[in-house]
Formats: structure tokens, sequence, C-alpha cells
């Protein structure tokens, strides 16, 4: 795509030619087209782009949704209380805050000491007594102190049953949780006047079988679009919650109607961590354990988001396990980190990427809202660099697929993806057919934007939100 700054012609520059009049018609449709095309040379909305821009992204008929989302199983439990400590083979009772295990499996314990469950649970009080005997066959054997002490934690193996005439029994699976969530509107107007300078933006936009079309609109339209973007952007960051765990919204407009926000991205992640200085061994834990445990962690794809200080510590980390730039470390074949030869040399390459042990793979991406933008405007400054510390902010977001659906997606109000309208006073803003009846007697006209919509991270506990805290 091309953007052209160029002199309004009417004899070219129609209504039927006009992206401000088919944004009108097909907002649903032209939105995003416009939001990839731009983000593929603006990284000022990532989000938008990652969900919007490549199709992430549906619509419903309510301002509520809801999903269901898979967290880590934990399969283990903590001892509450216990009576005995099965020696001799005798029965003895251990109690777990719920019904988890089931009999007749067979429990380890920390110290790798197996026991059985011999009987179904009872409940005592909140908590569930279960009667175990030890699998150990030797009659002096023992559990350690430790193991049935509170906290002591266990975890489920396997169902060992009777020759004969055994029965079945229960599972113990969790099933996925269910995530209730509202999506928010947010809207931007602004004005012009009667003489604003003849500028528009012309779009070369490609099309099927190798062809182009050319689209325009008034040009401090679109950059107030763009502006827009960044608004939303922003909410898909920062957005917090009006709403208490009831659904009630407490916040009234001016016209008494509640002002509903939904969670960013941010309030999403439930994985919060902090540094001082970024290490390559923070990094292989705190990404080893996002996934840790789950099934379905092989290869997962992450994309951590940052400022311009967050990529020179997640750069100096690596180099830093490295040995630095002392080794001369080889890029590919033909390249390295120093170059040249005697008194000519020059210093190069940086970090972008990091695969995990595990297998998997994380991106960095530079966002300038971690740097400029207001959040970073308002933080305080990291005492070295002199950068917000905003700028040193780490997100990781697990851009993973799931049961072929994206892990990050943006959700809209049907029909209210991309509202526009015009409101005409001495002027009728250029592309707007049917705006022809003046409604204001300014000298000048105004143009209305509203979107109502929301960011859902799917996987909330897969992400991290890790924050710089120098001192």
């Amino acid at each position: 795509m091309q953007v052209l700054k160029t002199f309004y012609n009417d004899q070219q520059m129609t209504d039927s030619n006009s992206l401000a009049n088919a944004l009108m018609e097909k907002p649903a449709e032209l939105s995003p087209i416009i939001t990839h095309l731009a983000g593929k040379e603006d990284r000022r909305f990532p989000l938008t782009m990652l969900t919007e821009g490549v199709g992430n992204a549906k619509s419903i008929d309510r301002y509520e949704y809801e999903y269901r989302v898979k967290t880590h199983e934990v399969n283990i439990r903590p001892v509450v209380s216990s009576v005995g400590n099965g020696l001799g083979g005798a029965p003895f009772t251990l109690t777990f805050p719920d019904k988890w295990f089931v009999f007749p499996y067979t429990l380890i314990s920390e110290s790798g000491v197996q026991a059985r469950i011999m009987s179904e649970p009872v409940q005592a009080g909140s908590n569930w007594a279960y009667t175990l005997q030890l699998i150990e066959p030797d009659a002096a054997a023992s559990i350690p102190a430790a193991d049935i002490a509170a906290g002591g934690m266990w975890a489920q193996l396997y169902a060992n049953v009777g020759l004969d005439f055994s029965r079945g029994n229960a599972s113990n699976w969790s099933t996925p949780g269910l995530v209730r969530n509202k999506i928010g509107t947010i809207r931007k107007s602004y004005h012009f006047a009667g003489n604003a300078k003849d500028y528009v933006a012309e779009f070369s936009l490609p099309t099927k079988g190798g062809k182009t079309t050319k689209l325009w609109m008034d040009y401090e339209e679109y950059q107030h679009m763009l502006r827009f973007k960044e608004e939303c952007e922003l909410l898909y960051w920062y957005g917090e919650k009006t709403y208490d765990a009831n659904g009630v919204t407490a916040m009234k407009d001016e016209n008494g109607q509640p002002v509903i926000t939904g969670p960013g991205l941010l309030q999403q992640i439930i994985n919060k961590d902090s540094y001082s200085t970024l290490t390559e061994s923070k990094l292989m834990n705190v990404i080893g354990d996002l996934f840790y445990g789950m099934t379905d962690a092989s290869s997962k794809q992450i994309t951590l988001y940052t400022g311009i200080g967050g990529a020179r510590e997640f750069d100096a980390a690596l180099k830093a396990y490295g040995g630095g730039f002392s080794q001369a470390w080889t890029v590919n074949a033909d390249s390295k980190f120093i170059t040249g030869s005697g008194r000519s040399l020059g210093m190069t390459g940086y970090f972008t990427s990091y695969d995990h042990i595990d297998g998997h793979t994380v991106n960095v991406v530079k966002v300038p809202m971690f740097d400029h933008g207001p959040v970073a405007q308002a933080s305080k400054k990291h005492p070295v660099s002199g950068y917000s510390m905003e700028s040193y902010r780490m997100v990781f977001v697990d851009q993973s697929n799931y049961d072929g659906q994206a892990n990050v997606q943006m959700i809209n109000k049907k029909g209210r993806e991309m509202m526009r309208w015009a409101v005409a006073g001495s002027v009728i803003p250029r592309g707007f057919s049917g705006s022809d009846t003046r409604a204001s007697d300014i000298d000048g006209a105004s143009v209305h934007m509203l979107k109502t919509a929301g960011i859902v991270l799917k996987r909330f506990d897969t992400s991290l939100d890790l924050q710089c805290v120098a001192s």
C-alpha cells in the first residue's frame, strides 16, 4: 500500500472512490483492511494489528462475552492434618482441602513414600479426610513426619485394584473455567475550519489479479483516524474493568448511563513479576514457568512487547550470558559482532529473539507506546538511563493457537465495529455523501468516530507482565 499526501482534485476524487464514504457503508470490512495496511508501516498499534489487522476478530450481538479457558492443572494437594503414621501397615488418615484425590488411587509424598486410598473420603468441615495404607510391605516402615505434617504435598499416581471383582472409579479432571467479561465503547471527535487546506491522503490498494485501486480521504481525517486507533490501542493494553464481580457498574455518565470498560491485556495477565537487571537465567526461568506442566505447551510462540529500555536489557542479558563481545561471536557465516581489524573495528548486531531450552521461541517487538505514550510520560524515570520506567516493561504475550483459535482476539459489538459520521456546518466534509444537510452553525464541520470492542486473552496464565524496579 502507498499513502500519498496530495491536493484535492474534484475531477478524480469523488464520493464513489472516497474511503470516508466507503467506511460508512462497510466499516466492519474496511476498518480491518486499513488497520492491516497502516500497521505494516506503523508500530503504534500492535494489538490492533495482531487481532483486527490479521482477521483475529469476531463480532457479537451483546456487550458481554464469555469463553472457556483451560489453565495450569495442579495435581498436588497439601496436608491439612493427619492421624497416625502408617507403621506396620496400619491405616492412617490424611486430611486435604478438597476432594481431588480419588479412591482407590495410590498417592505419593514429597519424599517418595507411596500409600493407597482404602475407602471413599469423608467430609470433615470444609476439608476431606482420606484413609490410606502404606504400599511398603516392611512392617517397620512408616511415613516421615514431614510428609504428614501440615503443608506436606501429595500427588496422585494410579488406581491399583484387587485381582477379581474390582469396581470402576471416578475421575478427577478439571473442566475449563468460564470467564465472563464485557466490551466498552470509545469514541473520538474532531473539528476543522471552513478554510481548511485541501490536502488529501490517496491510497493505492492492491486488488486481485495484481492490480491496484485508488481511494482517498481528507488528510487531516486520516491522521485523526490513526490517532483514534492509537487511543483504541491504549484501551486494549491499559483498560481496567469498571464493573464488579457481579457485572454491576457504579460509574455513570452525565446522562445516567453506565460507563462500561472491559479489562485490557495487562489486567487479564495474572502472572506478574519484576526485575532490576535482566539476566538470561531470569529469562529462562520465567518463560519455563509459564508453560511448565502444560501438556499442550510444546513450541509456543511468545512475543515480548517492550520499549527501548527493555530491548536493551534483553540484548545485554544474552550478550552477558555468552561472555560479551570479547569472544567475537559469529552471527552467521560471514558476519560477527565485532567487524574489521586493527584500528578499524566496528561493533554491530543485537539480540531480538531467544529460543528457550523447552522449545519455546521469544521474539522482541519494540512498541513506541512504551517509550512515548501517556503512561510512559507519567511514569518514573530509570535511575541510570533517564528513560521512562514503562520503557523497561516487558510483556510476554503467548500468541499461540489453541484448538484452532488465536490466543489473543478482538471482540466487537456487531454493527459498532467502527462507526463514523459527519456533522456539516458551513462546509460539508469531503467524501461524506448524504451529509449535505447542515446541522451546525459553526464555520467548519465535525467528524465523529465510535467503536465498541475489547481484547480477550484466552489463556491468561501463559503470558507475563515483567516490570523493572530499578532504584
